[in-house]
């Protein structure tokens, strides 16, 4: 064994009880030779890289609009086909109607859909509300009062235009394309300004401001390496875009949302964006902003419903891996940040705890039913939570083995509630997960939330879990087609490939290490490589069989080809077929719709479905889901996580283009693996990482279990990194809850780009390297290896904005456009407070629980005029409706601060500490207060100043006894 093998063992079995490398899945039997055509799909090359594919814009007639009718606040007209089909990738739609509605100020929708909608077809061309909301008009809303005006022309055929209405700045500019209507294929192509900013489009690991050169398919899709990906299509489908141009330093913003879950590309080139969809119809929502975040909130607010607000534990830190193996193994991390003095708020578990990965099950004797609930009852005394990971498949036991039971799946069948193979049958579709062949509940129907609900209620009497993260909710499948069709005596499986850890196998141990880590262990990594490469020779990647190229497919008339449409999006997957590794588009749900149609959604109706279930296995208490698929409008009852990410700088860089994707989508409960999923984190990235992810709304640290381990604790450095920061997150706690409180109840973003606070900088306009936390927390993460320093801009400070080093607290010396280099050991983020900004705080705790016991302090930064505000917003933290909650409102002005309070909630806590950055000028020496309209006790304060104007004052908890938010505040300085 080579001598850095021998040296790494410790680190990578310090997480085991038993000292033994774990065995994945321990009591599988060896896979069976499965027929090929398990994962036999042919090939096809996609139409944006198919140089001879036929151009729709060129061969296609597009419509005519006729019998116009305009009221004040909508216009319909019939558009009829221009001339002879041209049918080139489906079947031309002869006749359509459009639906122009004036649905608010900010808000124009454009429908166009097939003029006759018989009632066996309609779901396939217009998205159901129940399935993700569609706004309608608010009343009183007309065209006279628009931001935005439609406009449109029949010279040579129908085209539209979108523009403000004052200004007739045009936003979305159809003249001189035509429309294209097939039955699986739609095309609208609209002109762009030159250079045009737009971000969104979530989701896929790529730049925050898209390029003009670039592709945005939508096919939500996993395999064990697409979260590493750039550019290409991931877990979710959020077709809304936001759009910024700039001009003598000012900026205005629109946003665009093309409601469709159908697979699509979206082509940004240089003068257009061209929209293209396998299906459904066109559904346009325009918002004109002006600002971006009037935009965001305008889309939340007005079209997809706002996110969730987060439980207030929700916000606290997360430790998982794959690999820990029991109870105890739990227990002992636990212990172990307990013992290094590192917040920990919950424990995610993956699918260690199951048996044989088995949803709703525990492997026993290691995660035995008694001894958890021990460990449970523990862990929620002392305010801590468990997380367990769910995949929303489920087993189908071999039925001629009497030993092989499992009462879920039986319950499914009885309800009849799992996806069929096909139209015309009434066997069920058979993919390979985890747990080997599985059927898929149909989360459409109403006896699925009924099953789900049952397993949901029935699992929390056994485990007293707190939530559920849904894995693989992409409608994922490890073979093609319905593989366990006829198959399923061959029951329990494993999956048709080799998953990391497991033994004698060429992913049975990870030596891939970050960039530069050769620099800091030279020798560490010369031994990984060799090792790497020995374990590479020993199991040589079998060579793929070819699989032949499918030649365009052309219509069929009266057949629409679900499995190989004539177009072929930019599907990343295997041969960029639709059929592989997810469900097929021909499985047939219970309404009759087919996954061609509702493949998209998986992950949306199953996060759905959850939180409903979860609403009934812990009543009364908001539900934790994390899904990995979403759809717009999941946010308002699921986060999201980046996905299965790298050990590498350049993995956690485009973290926050993902989060800031996410922020647009609604969804701003976000995360990433922190330190990495797959690969070997080092104590530089590691470090860097935790200090990063500590301004995600999710923060967990979880990795694979053929990785060394890489809790938080695991190196020194590292620890003393991840206390600093820690503390800073839960210190800031409260002004967090509450921009969540303003996303739930306004559609206002948590995480924020620069370009969005500071829009009319279009400096920023790609900025992605720094983010805001808020209006008034400025981040400059270090995002490469061996940094000690870091550049950053300040913006607006060329009109007065004053940044204040959260730190010291002394103001920034910053000019405009200055990418300032600013000091950033290791153990050091760059934090820096905006001035005009007080911001309500508590003392860090161990968990959210202690913390929220702990005294207020306010951090009052001044801005130039020497003013500042902020707000702040209470509840108890976890009931769906409270009974109580509390809003202040903050301010600071000429030597006074006061505070609006209104709402009944009283945590009776006092405060304890004022301290005011920026304070310059005359040096007060006291102060009176009057809270609640009555005197306060001011004799045992003190005050104090400190280097740069900081005046600190301390010991105010006797003039607050009763608690700082039971009435109005009011201080004077003297």
């Amino acid at each position: 064994m080579p001598a850095f093998i021998k040296a790494m063992l410790p680190a990578l079995l310090a997480w085991t009880v038993s000292a033994q490398k774990p065995q994945f899945p321990p009591a599988f039997p060896p896979t069976p030779a499965l027929p090929s055509s398990v994962n036999y799909a042919p090939s096809i090359t996609p139409n944006v890289l198919d140089a001879t594919a036929p151009n729709a814009q060129a061969e296609c007639p597009g419509y005519r609009a006729s019998n116009i009718r305009e009221t004040q606040n909508s216009l319909t007209a019939d558009l009829v086909l221009a001339g002879e089909a041209c049918d080139l990738y489906g079947y031309d739609i002869h006749e359509l109607t459009l639906n122009v509605e004036y649905q608010a100020k900010e808000r124009l929708s454009v429908k166009i859909y097939p003029r006759y909608l018989a009632s066996n077809n309609e779901s396939l061309y217009t998205l159901s509300p129940d399935l993700t909301p569609q706004p309608s008009a608010e009343e009183g809303s007309n065209k006279a009062g628009s931001d935005l005006v439609f406009t449109w022309s029949n010279d040579p055929s129908f085209q539209f235009r979108v523009s403000r209405a004052g200004s007739g700045e045009v936003l979305f500019d159809t003249f001189g394309k035509k429309i294209v209507f097939e039955d699986q294929f739609l095309e609208l192509v609209t002109s762009m300004v030159p250079d045009y900013n737009i971000y969104g489009l979530a989701e896929s690991l790529r730049a925050f401001r898209l390029p003009n050169k670039f592709t945005q398919t939508f096919w939500n899709a996993y395999n064990l390496d697409n979260d590493n990906i750039l550019d290409v299509n991931g877990h979710s489908t959020h077709p809304v875009y936001l759009e910024t141009r700039y001009s003598n330093g000012t900026s205005k913003s629109h946003g665009v949302y093309a409601r469709n879950a159908h697979g699509q590309d979206w082509l940004l080139r240089p003068d257009s964006i061209t929209y293209r969809t396998i299906g459904g119809s066109f559904e346009f929502y325009f918002l004109s902003g002006s600002k971006p975040k009037d935009v965001i909130s305008q889309y939340q607010t007005g079209v997809i419903t706002t996110p969730y607000l987060p439980a207030y534990w929700h916000l606290g830190f997360q430790q998982n891996r794959w690999g820990y193996l029991n109870w105890t193994n739990l227990q002992d991390v636990i212990d172990a940040y307990a013992d290094a003095g590192i917040q920990l708020e919950a424990f995610t578990n993956d699918l260690d705890y199951l048996n044989l990965n088995r949803i709703f099950t525990h492997k026993d004797p290691q995660y035995n039913v008694e001894e958890g609930q021990r460990f449970l009852e523990r862990l929620h005394a002392s305010g801590q939570y468990y997380l367990p990971i769910l995949d929303p498949n489920v087993y189908a036991p071999a039925p001629e083995n009497q030993t092989d039971i499992y009462p879920p799946y039986d319950r499914g069948v009885e309800l009849d509630v799992y996806i069929r193979s096909g139209a015309n049958t009434s066997e069920y579709y058979y993919g390979v997960l985890w747990n080997g062949f599985s059927a898929y509940p149909d989360f459409m129907s109403p006896a699925a939330q009924q099953f789900w609900t049952e397993q949901f209620v029935e699992y929390h009497e056994q485990l007293a879990y707190d939530g559920w993260w849904l894995d693989v909710s992409d409608a994922t499948s490890f073979c093609t087609g319905s593989c366990g069709t006829g198959m399923l005596d061959e029951n329990p499986i494993h999956v048709p490939f080799p998953l990391p850890g497991d033994p004698n196998t060429s992913v049975a141990v990870d030596y891939r290490y970050p960039e530069a880590f050769n620099l800091t262990n030279a020798t560490e990594a010369a031994s990984a490589s060799a090792s790497l490469a020995s374990q590479s020779s020993a199991y040589p990647t079998p060579t793929a069989t070819p699989t032949p190229v499918l030649a365009r497919t052309l219509p069929t008339p009266g057949v629409r080809n679900l499995t190989f449409p004539p177009y072929a999006i930019n599907n990343f997957l295997p041969g960029h077929s639709l059929v592989k590794q997810v469900l097929s588009p021909d499985a047939v749900h219970k309404n009759g719709m087919t996954e061609y149609e509702l493949h998209n959604l998986y992950g949306h109706t199953s996060a759905n479905a959850s939180y409903h279930a979860l609403l009934q296995a812990i009543p009364g208490k908001r539900p934790w889901i994390q899904s990995r698929a979403t759809f717009a409008g999941t946010g308002n009852f699921s986060g999201h996580w980046g996905g299965d990410t790298n050990s590498k700088w350049g993995n956690m860089y485009f973290g926050i283009s993902q989060a800031l994707q996410f922020a647009i989508a609604g969804i701003p409960y976000f995360g990433v693996e922190t330190c990495g999923f797959n690969g070997n984190a080092d104590m530089q990235l590691c470090t860097r990482w935790m200090q990063l992810s500590a301004w995600f709304p999710l923060y967990r640290n979880h990795n694979n279990r053929n990785t060394i381990a890489q809790e938080a604790y695991r190196w020194s450095t590292t620890a003393e990194a991840t206390r600093r920061i820690m503390d800073i997150r839960y210190t800031l706690l409260p002004y967090t809850y509450t921009l969540f409180h303003k996303a739930n109840t306004a559609g206002e973003t948590v995480l924020r780009a620069l370009a969005w606070e500071f829009p009319d900088e279009e400096d920023l306009k790609a900025v992605e390297t720094q983010f805001m936390s808020g209006p008034s927390i400025l981040v400059t993460p270090v995002l490469e290896a061996l940094a000690t320093t870091v550049k950053g801009l300040f913006p607006g400070v060329g009109s007065g904005t004053i940044w204040y080093d959260w730190y010291s607290l002394q103001k920034v010396d910053a000019i405009a456009g200055e990418n300032k280099t600013l000091q950033a050991p290791l153990v050091h983020q760059p934090i820096h407070v905006r001035g005009g900004s007080i911001i309500p705080m508590q003392k860090a705790g161990n968990t959210t629980k202690t913390s929220r016991m702990m005294p207020w302090s306010l951090l009052i930064a001044l801005d130039k005029n020497g003013e500042a505000q902020g707000e702040l917003y209470l509840d108890d933290g976890i009931s769906i409706h409270p009974d109580e909650t509390k809003n202040v409102e903050l301010r600071f002005s000429r030597g006074i601060l006061s505070t609006k309070v209104s709402g009944e909630y009283n945590d009776g806590l006092s405060l304890a500490n004022i301290t005011i950055a920026g304070a310059h000028g005359r040096q007060h020496r006291g102060w009176s207060a009057h809270h609640g309209g009555k005197a306060c006790d001011t004799q045992r304060a003190k005050m104090m100043y400190g280097e740069g104007g900081v005046l600190y004052m301390t010991d105010l908890g006797e003039s607050t006894r009763d608690g700082i938010w039971s009435g109005d505040f009011e201080m004077r300085l003297h």
